[in-house]
């Protein structure tokens, strides 16, 4: 399913409506998931206990099938409410990609997904094996492929690329390759998906090897283009009320759950920041100077290795 012209036009004409539509959408999945995904390692743990240790009072036997029946009635009504909210995930991410790939939602949809992938695939993923996982509604099986299927509605936006690769805390490669080999493995999805993600995962490799070679040319960034509150260099900086400049991305996700000028606590709005477009100027010339100067010492470096006559 894709979105229509006209739907295209509904989404421009009514962008703050979706930014807080997509936000709310991504914190109720960030939630559900970590709560209902969090369950079954303890749900494991204690199964385990009650079926290995056998020198267990009546009274510790007793306490942990309590603890047991609380994390599985947990768990069952988490992982009901995280299927239905991935399930509508993949639709809305299939029809209005553009929706979810915003400057200020992107890079956490991407550390999300990121961050359920390495725990369905990672390697702690066997501690979510538990007995009779289905009456949890819980198919690993399932929500495997349906979190590629969302990273693949995803994956012709190049922001979302370059979110996933810059992604430092979840993002593993070794991860993506180890879902690729369940899904032909076990035969989750059909070759011609599973070739799908194997190209998307290269394409993010490469965005990491050239967000790291840009890390490397640009070498200390000046206080003055770093973001405050993020620490990364600005993209799009501008002035809030308080007088303080953040990156536009920065403000605009703090907005979405807190409408304060993060340094004063004064209410305020989008409306209310001014672009610095001086600085914006200055952030530019510097990036291309940088770049410039690496390809000048690189291709110097290869000058002075050439030894052909």
């Amino acid at each position: 399913m894709t979105a229509s012209p006209a739907d295209a036009l509904w989404y421009r004409t009514n962008r703050e409506f979706f930014v807080r539509f997509v936000n709310m959408l991504l914190n109720d999945a960030t939630y559900v998931l970590d709560e209902a995904l969090s369950k079954f390692p303890k749900i494991h743990d204690m199964e385990k206990q009650l079926e290995e240790n056998r020198e267990l009072t009546p009274e510790s036997r007793q306490q942990i099938e309590s603890e047991l029946q609380q994390a599985e009635g947990q768990a069952q009504s988490y992982m009901q409410l995280a299927n239905e909210t991935v399930a509508m995930m993949k639709l809305f991410t299939d029809a209005l990609s553009e929706a979810f790939t915003m400057p200020e939602i992107v890079s956490r949809l991407a550390g999300m997904l990121d961050y359920n992938l390495v725990t369905l695939a990672g390697p702690t993923s066997r501690n979510l094996k538990v007995v009779n996982a289905e009456k949890y509604y819980f198919n690993p099986r399932v929500l495997l492929p349906q979190i590629i299927d969302l990273y693949l509605n995803l994956g012709s936006r190049q922001s979302f690329i370059e979110a996933v690769a810059n992604d430092g805390r979840s993002y593993k490669p070794d991860v993506f390759d180890n879902s690729s080999r369940i899904l032909a493995s076990k035969g989750l999805v059909d070759a011609d998906k599973v070739a799908a993600w194997n190209s998307l995962k290269a394409k993010f490799a490469k965005a990491k090897e050239l967000a790291d070679q840009a890390e490397q040319d640009y070498g200390e960034v000046p206080a003055e283009f770093e973001d405050p509150i993020m620490g990364d260099l600005m993209k799009d900086p501008v002035i809030l009320p308080s007088k303080h400049v953040v990156d536009r991305s920065t403000i605009i996700q703090h907005l979405l759950s807190d409408p304060k000028d993060p340094f004063t606590r004064q209410p305020m709005t989008v409306d209310d920041v001014i672009p610095d477009v001086g600085l914006k100027e200055r952030i530019e010339r510097w990036k291309g100077e940088r770049i410039a100067a690496a390809k000048a010492a690189a291709s110097g470096t290869a000058d002075a290795m050439d030894t052909t006559e």
